[in-house]
């Protein structure tokens, strides 16, 4: 039977569609292997969200052509639908998708000749239903939502995407509850924009309250992104309350200036984010905030940059992912006047980033002789590669802080330990503790 393997760019949502495509792929008798050498078939899920992205699949899509002349290529997602004429070109491209029907690829990969299926009216596409029992991660992911009406006016996946259309309640309860009783420990909730889900009556907080009454109860819950404007007083109530709601909030900031945040077509006042910010701190133990933001947006001056740095200062969000803006085709901002010198956009994600760390390593501080919840995900070898020394695991705690534990006897992959950060030196990404039940 041939031999397939997969490569995913982007985000949390496609690298569950590239799951759900794997096991569909391994239930129909072909078999997955992570060698470039011994696929016949690569499949790619492409990403869109900035034009470095775009460049990622491009170069990743020549190499396969050029090393690998006798494989198939499957590429689907945003890149494709965005873009699919800069695909096709390419001799090795049997099937091209957009981000519809990916869940056929196994019945098109049966017909053993070229297919090409997207459908350019993304704003009528439905929610496209697809199952997962399994995870290359100790924490899988579970796919909500898809689509964006936000139309924020830098931004091409609503385009690319479609509407904002939602999962069956029933069928994301029943993929987490066969996730748990598979041994996860951790389950990630996403979607492109998650905060809208809506299922016959039923939006976000009446799931996620769902979800922490199944019967599985082994396991926590992970709320990937959420807007500002979609966090509710229950949500934070549960967060407050259960435990197994992990106290972690991702909020997309992009930007901190009011007209910044006004030009790029934003759903929030600063006020009214920074209301919500006092809020969470105040009611959930161990909350930690991260945040997206976009320097260079078409306008923004020195005064509208320190406007960010110092809302960000402000709120102290515990980890920051800077991009710098990317003029993507078809969006508002696109045509807008005074664009921003790249140089000058990446000099402002230098200063942000250095802000970031030094956030990050005061939020990491104020952990230091308190006990935590430790999910292990990984096994980094024996401390210094000295096989005479006692091994080191690394993974995240409830409050996102990255960690190394390390321990005389194996820790099973999945574990939850409860640790005590005693040592004060951040080493790189993680602080090292000896300390857990």
């Amino acid at each position: 039977m041939k031999k397939f393997t997969t490569i995913c760019f982007g985000c949390k949502v496609n690298s569950y569609e590239i799951e759900a495509i794997k096991e569909k792929m391994i239930q129909r008798g072909y078999i997955y292997t992570e060698n470039d050498f011994e696929a016949d078939i690569f499949i790619v899920n492409s990403c869109a969200v900035t034009q470095v992205a775009e460049k990622k699949v491009m170069e990743k899509l020549r190499s396969i052509n050029r090393n690998f002349p006798n494989a198939k290529i499957a590429i689907m997602g945003c890149f494709s639908q965005l873009h699919p004429e800069k695909i096709l070109p390419l001799n090795n491209v049997q099937i091209l998708l957009g981000t519809k029907n990916r869940m056929n690829l196994v019945e098109y990969l049966d017909r053993d000749e070229p297919v090409i299926d997207v459908d350019k009216f993304t704003r009528k596409f439905s929610f496209e239903a697809c199952m997962i029992n399994s995870f290359e991660d100790s924490r899988p992911f579970v796919k909500i939502q898809d689509g964006c009406d936000n139309f924020c006016t830098y931004c091409v996946i609503p385009l690319v995407r479609g509407k904002s259309r939602s999962r069956n309640k029933l069928d994301i309860l029943n993929e987490i509850s066969n996730l748990a009783k598979n041994g996860y420990r951790e389950i990630v909730l996403t979607g492109i924009d998650m905060g809208s889900y809506s299922f016959e009556g039923d939006r976000l907080t009446n799931l996620v309250e769902d979800i922490l009454n199944l019967d599985e109860k082994d396991f926590r819950l992970r709320i990937s992104s959420l807007e500002a404007s979609q966090v509710d007083d229950r949500l934070i109530e549960i967060m407050s309350t259960n435990p197994r709601l992990v106290p972690h909030v991702h909020l997309p900031l992009q930007s901190g200036s009011k007209k910044i945040s006004h030009l790029m077509g934003r759903k929030y006042d600063m006020d009214g984010f920074y209301n919500l910010v006092n809020k969470l701190k105040s009611k959930v133990k161990n909350i930690a905030l991260s945040t997206d933001v976009i320097t260079g947006f078409p306008n923004e001056d020195e005064t509208d940059f320190l406007d960010t740095y110092n809302f960000i200062q402000q709120v102290e969000f515990m980890r920051l992912h800077v991009f710098p803006y990317s003029r993507r085709p078809n969006t508002l901002a696109y045509n807008m006047e005074n664009q921003v010198d790249r140089g000058i956009s990446k000099q402002r994600v230098r200063r942000l980033n250095k802000l970031g760390d030094e956030l990050a390593r005061k939020y990491y501080l104020s952990y230091l002789g308190k006990s935590l919840q430790l999910l292990v995900d990984s096994c980094l070898g024996h401390l210094d590669n000295d096989p005479t020394k006692p091994l080191v695991f690394a993974g995240y705690t409830q409050n996102y802080i990255p960690l190394k534990v390390i321990s005389k006897g194996d820790i099973s992959i999945s574990s939850l330990l409860n640790v005590k950060i005693e040592d004060k030196e951040i080493l790189t990404n993680y602080q090292i503790t000896d300390k857990f039940e």
